[in-house]
Parts: structure tokens; C-alpha cells; sequence
């Protein structure tokens, strides 16, 4: 991580956008990744075989948006490098093992974390919905690219 390499940083801050599993619950809350699904390829590279991965820090992100009361929800996320190949029946799967969204670093991201000895705090905003009979993406803009979420990054950096 070239950041540690170039500063000495040992935190990190991860905030971005996923795809929505259980619309129920993450419509209009943060989602706090608690174990991500491993269907990407980096975090072998780092991390002894496992379909899960756990999100060390969730507790402390949710201790924070407790305290600055902003809605959120923890689960289980999925993380894939496959862009757009999230088929339906992949989808059951992930959902009937409790995932609630579906990101593309989280896991590789945790795995690097874990093997240099780092911190990393993430949190989601769902944008669109791969959930339901018909694909939704009226909140995909504004998940990508709104600054809410560099806000919040500033407010956990202040409390890490």
C-alpha cells in the first residue's frame, strides 16, 4: 500500500458505492460490511482460502454513526470484480447466506489490511437495487458521486 509506503499511514478510510441485495434494509441507510463474500481475486492473493472474510472494524463505524445518529445497517456484503455479472441465481445465493449489497473491493481491500497489519474502516451507500424483478438505479448517481461520504470519512478520521 503505497499510501503506508509514502507516509506511514496505518488507517485507512474506505468509502464508496455498492449495489443493493435487500432493498428493505439499505434503502436510505449506510450499510457497515461486517464479513464480505470472496468472489474476487486479489484477496487470495493475501488472506488463506475462506468464502468470508471479516470486516474488523464494523463495530467502531457503527459506534460512530450511532454517535453522530446517521441511519445505518451492518451485514454481510459480496464482493465481486465482475462488473455486471451478477446473475439471479448468484444472487439468491448471496442473499439466502444473509448478504445485503454487493461492492467490488471490500474483501481484497480487508485482506491487504490484514496481511501489512493495518486498520480499515468502510462503509457503503447503495445506489442501485439488483434485487428486485426489474434493475433500479434512480440512486446510482447520487450514491457515486455525491460528497456525503467524504464528510463522514472526515468525521471517523477525527474518532479513529
Amino acid at each position: 500500500m503505497e499510501a503506508n509506503w509514502l507516509t506511514g499511514a496505518k488507517k485507512f478510510i474506505m468509502f464508496g458505492s455498492a449495489g443493493s441485495l435487500d432493498k428493505e434494509k439499505t434503502q436510505g441507510r449506510f450499510v457497515v460490511p461486517t464479513e464480505a463474500y470472496r468472489d474476487e481475486g486479489i484477496s487470495y492473493h493475501y488472506a488463506p482460502p475462506s468464502d468470508y472474510i471479516k470486516i474488523k472494524n464494523h463495530e467502531k463505524i457503527a459506534d460512530i454513526f450511532k454517535e453522530l445518529h446517521f441511519p445505518y445497517v451492518k451485514g454481510r456484503i459480496w464482493t465481486t470484480d465482475a462488473f455486471l455479472r451478477e446473475t439471479a441465481g448468484q444472487i439468491a445465493i448471496r442473499q439466502q447466506e444473509g448478504c445485503i449489497a454487493v461492492d467490488m473491493e471490500v474483501a481484497g481491500m480487508q485482506s491487504v489490511c490484514d496481511f501489512h497489519g493495518f486498520d480499515l474502516y468502510n462503509f457503503l451507500v447503495t445506489g442501485d437495487v439488483l434485487s428486485e424483478d426489474k434493475y433500479e438505479m434512480e440512486r446510482f448517481n447520487d450514491a457515486n458521486h455525491n460528497l456525503d461520504k467524504f464528510y463522514i470519512a472526515l468525521e471517523i478520521a477525527k474518532r479513529i
